[in-house]
């Protein structure tokens, strides 16, 4: 439950008293004040749970309804009240009082000289004390109460300090409140500034990240991300960072876990520098750590990392709702938006400290929804040589805890029980069979392969081996070493997820993969097209991967990828696959088909011509009642007619517009509705293909099925509301057709018929339809509008009463008669 804070029109039959004064406790009308203050109290000692709960919304509209008349309440008698309904044990009336106390407080800011200084004298105590109530779903409540009232600055730096600090020291000296008690601390630290956030809750987190309980420290890492968008960039460097650092290498699981979570975050307050020297190798080692859950997240942010090392963007940012944006370099009101719900817990907004900002006050310019507001410079000419110096030291401090790391594990072996509870046998051992285990031993040497292990380092090396064979030139092939963009080591980790045996190990086999293809399309722009050929067979693998969820999500952004290298390389490697998906899943073929005509703009018009034929795959899914899909098709084809010339659209999109609009669904008639008139003006220059579309339309009429012959008639009315078909034709074509179904056996055939002669036909005119033309549909409107049904009478423009004897019968011959 949260806090809304444009609902103020609350109305509880809190009326003013009949003068126009609300009197509640104050002088005037003492029946009004009576009557008010008496149900108050009413509510309060009422045993109903559910009256009480109604506390906080009286007191909203009882202090705006003051507010509004201009009458000063006495607030000492209305807080009594308040006072009591706060000690109530009920924790859905703390829920409801928290949750209107920050509307009451915002009424009185407007209105300061009506009530006092009611907020500091009164609710801000029940505030601080519900922010130490037992319940949580009351203390978040609290929470969410001030930081809104933080965010809107009705909270000074003075009763943060002296008021809510305290508060907050107390709850992270509690076992039970921890976790409040820092989610507070952090979650106010970007809202007051940078110097306030140093000066009251910085050294206490530092001291909480130090803390010898486990599950404080994790508490602390995992709100880290937001702490580091409140301080000033030389407190980042200098003491967050080494905590970052120290928390990275924690001997419990779950807090090195916690750090991977919110290794985004800290990444965009970091520097391109920073992120290429210190971070890669941090996530490093937590892509060879010893817990699957911490390999888990780590893979899991590996592609979204490597993406902030593109250089075709200046900002790297998170906005409020979680998402990691990207602006590009050319123009900064173009963004990516890069979302993945369950990799980044943090849903919080970070701003850059690239730059120094040390003369902006975070208070003042903070806006949640664009964090970063100036660019990602990749050579900071303002970083000092201390800053460098720091920088090395932190890189060797994390080698020494990678190597110490690795040490630990090759000596795991030392304590294999093996070693110590092995009994030596008492008899002498066999000299022939231990001479002949040894001849053995040494053919098994010889014969075997040398086995490689399985490293990031081995499958870069084995996908060197294939591309070599590949059909690529030999002048195209050069060291995937020299690529400078992305440490290597993380390019390395990332291509062995696409083959989930050389990195899962423990882990779910089918996450890995899935986080890879998610993040294929990023990893792809940050390294260019130029290094495509050593992603490729990564690629590839993903393609051929046994989980339906991976081929759909590669699916999905093959278009991406196919932009970002460009025609040449989309037809060699991407359009194979690209086939292969077409007769996939329908799980998988939905992915390719939304964004059919994106991929065929980027074929040369010769290629992009061999898959009209493969368009009618599309109608045949494993599900028939799986309209959307047929819809989606011809969203698609709607978008892809101009591609092609009228003879092609003619001999494969015609017939599949055809079928679309006699589908079961009306969405799919609706869209197919579009694409046929979108085909009428594609075909409008050749008489002759034309001519062969209208006598397909008319096919329509001749059918038993009512809905058939009333898309010909929405047919009609489409095709002049778009202009797509000149009055001569339509007149010659289309209107006998039109008029013949006018007397339709079927009401809603001839209701759709009316609206289209008497909106669309009509208002054209004599000119544009011809005299004689025009004359015919004024006489059949002049019948329609004696039609037995009410409603065509009416579409028609005739009255909605006509005498019974004057109404004309539909004629009994239908047109589907003649067959």
């Amino acid at each position: 439950m949260g806090i809304d804070e444009d609902c103020d029109d609350v109305n509880y039959t809190l009326s003013p008293t009949g003068t126009g004064i609300c009197n509640v406790g104050g002088s005037g009308d003492e029946g009004g004040r009576d009557e008010l203050l008496l149900k108050l109290q009413q509510y309060v000692a009422s045993d109903a749970s559910f009256t009480r709960q109604r506390i906080g919304r009286m007191l909203v509209e009882v202090f705006r309804t003051a507010a509004n008349n201009g009458t000063k309440l006495n607030v000492s008698e209305v807080m009594h009240v308040v006072r009591q309904i706060a000690d109530d044990t009920d924790a859905q009336i703390g829920l409801d009082l928290m949750e209107h106390i920050p509307h009451v407080v915002m009424i009185c800011h407007e209105t300061p000289h009506l009530f006092d200084n009611i907020f500091h004298n009164h609710l801000l105590d029940i505030i601080i004390r519900y922010l130490q109530d037992q319940d949580n779903q009351v203390r978040m409540m609290a929470q969410t109460a001030v930081l809104t009232l933080t965010k809107k600055g009705l909270i000074d730096n003075t009763t943060i300090e002296g008021k809510l600090c305290p508060v907050i020291e107390t709850l992270c000296t509690s076992i039970d409140l921890l976790n409040s008690g820092i989610s507070l601390m952090c979650k106010m630290a970007p809202l007051i500034g940078k110097e306030l956030t140093e000066k009251i809750f910085l050294d206490r987190y530092i001291a909480l990240c130090e803390d010898k309980e486990f599950y404080t420290r994790k508490f602390c890492a995992s709100h880290l991300g937001e702490l580091c968008a409140a301080v000033g960039r030389k407190t980042l460097f200098r003491k967050l960072f080494p905590i970052f650092v120290d928390l990275c290498s924690d001997k419990v699981w779950g807090v090195r876990k916690a750090c991977v979570d919110v290794m985004m975050p800290v990444s965009c307050c970091m520097t391109l520098q920073h992120r290429r020297l210190l971070l890669a190798e941090l996530l490093a080692t937590h892509l060879n750590d010893e817990s699957k859950w911490v390999r888990m997240s780590a893979f899991q942010i590996l592609g979204p990392f490597i993406s902030t090392f593109a250089k075709q963007f200046t900002e790297v940012t998170y906005n409020q709702h979680g998402e990691l944006v990207f602006t590009s370099q050319q123009d900064n009101r173009f963004s990516i938006r890069y979302s993945y719900e369950g990799i980044f817990p943090t849903k919080c907004a970070i701003r850059s400290h690239t730059l120094d900002m040390e003369d902006h006050s975070s208070k003042d310019n903070f806006n949640s929804s664009v964090i970063i507001q100036k660019p990602i410079l990749e050579d900071d000419e303002d970083e000092s040589q201390e800053d460098i110096s720091t920088m090395r030291a932190y890189k060797s401090k994390i080698q020494r805890k990678q190597l110490k790391n690795d040490q630990t594990l090759d000596h795991t072996e030392n304590f294999n029980s093996f070693l110590y509870y092995y009994v030596e046998p008492d008899l002498p051992l066999d000299d022939e069979l231990v001479e002949a285990a040894r001849r053995s031993a040494a053919q098994n040497n010889v014969d075997r392969k040398p086995l490689i292990s399985t490293t990031a380092s081995s499958k870069a090396s084995s996908l060197d081996a294939a591309l070599k064979e590949d059909k690529y030139a030999a002048d195209d092939i050069k060291n995937f070493n020299d690529q400078e963009i992305v440490p290597q080591h993380l390019i390395d980790s990332f291509l062995s997820m696409a083959e989930p045996e050389q990195c899962s190990g423990d882990m779910s086999p089918g996450d890995i993969p899935h986080h890879c293809a998610f993040s294929f399309p990023a990893v792809v722009l940050t390294l260019g097209r130029e290094n495509w050929p050593y992603l490729k067979q990564a690629y590839q693998s993903l393609a051929s991967a046994n989980q339906w969820k991976v081929r759909r999500t590669l699916a999905s952004s093959i278009h991406e990828i196919a932009i970002i290298l460009g025609e040449e390389l989309t037809i060699a490697d991407l359009v194979p696959i690209y086939d292969g998906f077409i007769k996939d899943l329908d799980e998988v073929r939905i992915g390719i088909l939304k964004h059919l005509a994106t991929f065929l703009k980027i074929l040369k018009p010769a290629v992009r011509l061999q898959y009209l034929p493969k368009l009618r795959e599309f109608l045949t899914t494993d599900n028939e009642w799986n309209w959307r899909f047929r819809e989606e098709l011809a969203t698609q084809l709607l978008d892809i007619v101009n591609l092609f010339d009228p003879v092609d659209v003619t001999r494969f999109i015609v017939e599949l517009a055809i079928d679309l609009l006699r589908d079961k669904y009306a969405a799919v008639r609706h869209v197919a509705l579009s694409l046929v008139t979108q085909i009428v003006a594609h075909l409008s220059n050749d008489r002759r293909l034309e001519k062969g579309l209208f006598r397909k339309l008319k096919c329509l009429v001749f059918t038993r099925n009512w809905v058939r012959r009333q898309m010909f008639a929405f047919v009609c009315a489409n095709l002049i509301s778009k202009n797509a078909i000149s009055g001569y034709k339509f007149s010659q074509e289309m209107l006998p057709t039109l008029l013949q179904i006018s007397s339709d056996k079927v009401p809603n055939v001839r209701l759709v018929v009316a609206r289209t002669l008497s909106k669309n036909v009509i208002p054209m005119g004599s000119e544009w339809l011809g005299v004689k033309q025009a004359e015919e549909v004024e006489n059949r409107l002049r019948e329609m509008r004696l039609d037995p049904d009410r409603d065509v009478r009416v579409i028609a423009g005739g009255e909605e009463n006509v005498p019974s004897d004057m109404l004309l019968p539909p004629k009994t011959k239908q047109p589907w008669d003649i067959f």
